[in-house]
């Protein structure tokens, strides 16, 4: 079978079982298993596969018909220019989150910032930000050790192991007086914050496959907040910040929720859907 054989084979295969961008969805799978480019696909078209992968592009092809995310089939996905590990243990990174990044990286401004991960799953947010700030230190907090696992690999491919320590934690659980000589300047957070009777209206890729874990938040989709609201103060310096992702439809009640007297309200930071998506917040002197 040629390579071109083999994408229009499989774009049938997608197309009846309604998976979006069939052709497209092929050729990233398949470009995925050559570790190629999909314009190498083009050029090579007439290539053929050898038996072993083609049927393991078979394998890949039938996974994503099933409804299997792309990127738990290939085991990658790009977040913020660098390439994470990522399996059913761990989040998927969105495009959305680099949001979160760039709102933290313009408000780091001390020597040595220590910073704080609050549920970081495939270690996207804590890895990036210890990439694009060399004198960081971080201290990464999952609930999950199954998804710290995933992290520490991350670390390990972007040679960030050194400045990110990794504990087990249900939001600042994990942590003690005696681990934090300092408080932290910076606390960032992707929280889960889907509604429990938003469920249903989950896309299949999301509702079946990525872990409930990270993705739902109580009645409201805001229970992680609320924590994070209450007990960001006690690991925190005055004049820090607390920044978190936040849901469609979640920016009045997120507004409601915060307290004027401990946090002043920085910024909120909208998607490309023009979804509040961002919340920046500081700590007051009295918080």
């Amino acid at each position: 079978m040629t390579i071109r054989e083999a994408i229009a084979n499989a774009t049938q295969l997608l197309t009846n079982a309604g998976i979006a961008e069939p052709r497209v969805t092929a050729q990233q799978l398949l470009a995925a298993l050559l570790k190629k480019d999909r314009a190498y696909l083009i050029t090579h078209s007439d290539d053929r596969l050898e038996p072993n992968v083609a049927d393991q592009f078979q394998t890949w092809v039938m996974q994503r018909c099933r409804g299997v995310p792309l990127q738990y089939i290939t085991g990658h996905e790009q977040f913020y220019g660098l390439d994470f590990l990522v399996t059913p243990d761990v989040l998927i990174p969105r495009p959305e989150t680099e949001l979160l990044v760039q709102e933290a990286l313009l408000r780091l401004q001390e020597p040595a910032p220590l910073i704080i991960d609050v549920g970081t799953g495939s270690g996207c947010l804590a890895i990036t930000l210890a990439v694009h700030r060399p004198s960081c230190r971080v201290l990464a907090l999952d609930i999950s050790e199954a998804a710290l696992r995933i992290a520490r690999l991350n670390a390990r491919r972007h040679q960030v192991e050194d400045r990110i320590e990794f504990l087990i934690s249900d939001v600042f659980s994990g942590l003690t007086a005696k681990r934090m000589t300092t408080k932290a300047d910076l606390i960032v957070s992707n929280p889960p914050y889907v509604a429990e009777h938003e469920r249903d209206s989950l896309q299949r890729e999301v509702r079946e496959y990525e872990p409930s874990v990270a993705l739902f938040a109580g009645s409201d989709g805001l229970a992680f907040h609320r924590r994070l609201l209450m007990e960001s103060p006690a690991w925190l310096r005055p004049g820090g910040y607390l920044i978190m992702e936040m849901g469609f439809g979640q920016h009045q009640p997120m507004l409601e929720l915060v307290d004027r007297s401990t946090w002043l309200i920085e910024s909120i930071v909208p998607d490309l859907q023009a979804i509040e998506r961002i919340i920046v917040l500081r700590l007051t002197a009295q918080g």
